[in-house]
């Protein structure tokens, strides 16, 4: 008896969930549509000043992969200093040179 009355909770509870789901996305993309109707209408108006939308998504491409480039190098170096005392001392890339004369 418990079982059936946590699926009949559960299948209630995911049916208004996805019900308030589809409904905020479709205000959503109603809300977005708007916008970009309204910007391609005042488009020509300010196409002179307003640079290029590749450029802006070139720009905000680059600025990602910089700071994931940036993060990455920061999580290393700190690996790299919170582990100084457990590398040994053979496996490093040190190679010692002599000159035999």
């Amino acid at each position: 008896m418990t079982d059936e009355h946590l699926m009949r909770h559960w299948a209630d509870a995911h049916s208004e969930f996805f019900g308030d789901l589809d409904r905020g996305l479709l205000r959503l993309g109603g809300f977005v549509s708007k916008r970009l109707s309204a910007r391609n209408a005042n488009s020509s108006t300010y196409a002179s000043a307003a640079p290029e939308s590749s450029t802006l998504m070139a720009r905000a491409a680059l600025a990602g992969a910089m700071a994931c480039l940036a993060t990455t190098f920061l999580l290393l170096s700190l690996a790299l200093a919170a582990t100084t005392g457990t590398h040994s001392a053979g496996a490093l890339a040190v190679v010692d040179h002599v000159i035999v004369a």
